[in-house]
């Protein structure tokens, strides 16, 4: 306690707010960092298990799928199948809206953290320039009162008023590469839900190209489903004869 005090003494009321924007902007990098990891954002099974189930044309499923799950990519996916019956343009529109409206969520808080990036050194400026003054206030009251000045006092006043900046600049540092990891995450996050929201697209509404690619698919598993009822029939009733 009487260190941090003695420091405080040499960096004066500056490293105060200082010290509250490292807190602050160190608590702020820990709540998105464990906002924005993949498997809370965009989960792979839900991912699969959706696709699955809408390649099956099994809406029920893929929508019950959806509303348990609290994800990015939940809401999204519930969107989608919400509109499963209109037109591939309103899917999609409707898929991006929530999509923008997850992706300002993911944002949330990021700004701030690099505003504090910026301000930090700003601040260990303003106490440095405010340190200088004391300073050289001191030295000409001193030079006033004995004519003369002690070169060592001023230098050990300009160190100590140069504190200031270097604990800005020792908070904004990491504070800066932190916020720019954050903006790297939510890219690359941005890219991976839209990704998988043009994955459930094609299920729900294949392109022109592909919608009788689909239709095949579809009628192909339910003739597998039907083929394997029917054998199984059969074994039932061989094994009651």
């Amino acid at each position: 306690m009487s260190e941090a005090m003695q420091w405080l003494n040499y960096g004066g009321v500056m490293l105060i707010p200082i010290a509250i924007a490292s807190v602050v902007g160190l608590a702020l990098f820990i709540a998105r960092w464990r906002s924005h990891r993949p498997h809370r954002v965009m989960p792979e099974s839900l991912r699969r298990a959706v696709l699955d189930a809408a390649s099956q044309q099994q809406w029920e499923e893929a929508a019950t799928t959806c509303e348990g799950n609290e994800s990015a990519l939940g809401r999204v996916y519930c969107e989608g199948l919400r509109f499963r019956q209109a037109s591939r343009s309103a899917i999609r529109e409707a898929m991006e809206d929530v999509g923008r409206r997850e992706m300002n969520r993911l944002e949330r808080y990021v700004g701030a953290i690099g505003a504090l990036a910026s301000v930090t050194p700003l601040m260990g400026l303003l106490g440095t320039v405010l340190g200088m003054i004391r300073v050289f206030q001191g030295v000409v009251e001193e030079a006033g009162a004995q004519g003369m000045v002690d070169p060592t006092a001023l230098a050990g006043g300009i160190w100590e008023a140069l504190v200031t900046t270097a604990a800005g600049l020792a908070v904004a540092i990491p504070l800066y590469l932190g916020y720019r990891y954050l903006l790297g995450r939510i890219d690359t996050l941005s890219v991976g839900l839209e990704e998988a929201a043009s994955q459930l697209l094609d299920a729900l509404a294949p392109p022109p190209g592909q919608e009788q690619e689909a239709k095949q698919r579809a009628a192909a598993n339910q003739e597998s489903k039907d083929d394997v009822v029917s054998v199984a029939s059969e074994q039932l009733a061989a094994g009651g004869a």
